[in-house]
């Protein structure tokens, strides 16, 4: 066998490896693309779960929430306001970051459909949330502002 042909049986041996290196390379990219939404669809559902507990496990909270889903700031205390407020500001704060990891693929398009859906029922229900979000626009991004406003469109 002459060092020529050895050489390029060699060269093919070794692109065959590259290749298969591309290939490994390629599915653990896919692995770990799958992994880190997994993390972030089990992120967004136990943000959420903290949220729906607090309101099931205090009755108190549940009742000044009922007032703030109505609109009813008036009727409550300065203290109650504030509450209402930060809560509010804590929703919206999660549903921005939940868009942002949907416009960054961090979602899928299921997960971040049914979220958006979900927003679309919250915020035609609960005054108190809208109003909170018109409130404090500048805080958000624009096109989580732009996502906000296609499903509020019918309410102003």
């Amino acid at each position: 066998m002459n060092v020529d042909r050895l050489n390029r049986l060699l060269g093919l041996f070794a692109n065959f490896g590259v290749l298969a290196g591309i290939i490994f390379l390629a599915f653990e990219l896919n692995q770990n693309t799958v992994a880190t939404r997994l993390e972030a669809a089990s992120n967004f559902n136990a943000s959420f779960s903290e949220i729906e507990l607090l309101i099931a496990g205090n009755p108190e909270f549940s009742e000044l929430l009922t007032k703030g889903r109505s609109g009813g700031f008036g009727d409550v205390s300065a203290s109650d306001q504030l509450r209402l407020v930060v809560f509010y500001t804590t929703v919206l704060r999660q549903w921005q970051f939940t868009h942002v990891q949907y416009l960054s693929n961090g979602l899928n398009d299921d997960i971040w459909l049914a979220n958006r859906n979900f927003m679309k029922q919250v915020i035609h229900e609960d005054v108190g949330l809208y109003n909170q979000w018109k409130n404090s626009i500048v805080q958000h991004s624009p096109a989580f502002n732009d996502m906000i406003e296609s499903i509020t469109g019918d309410l102003q």
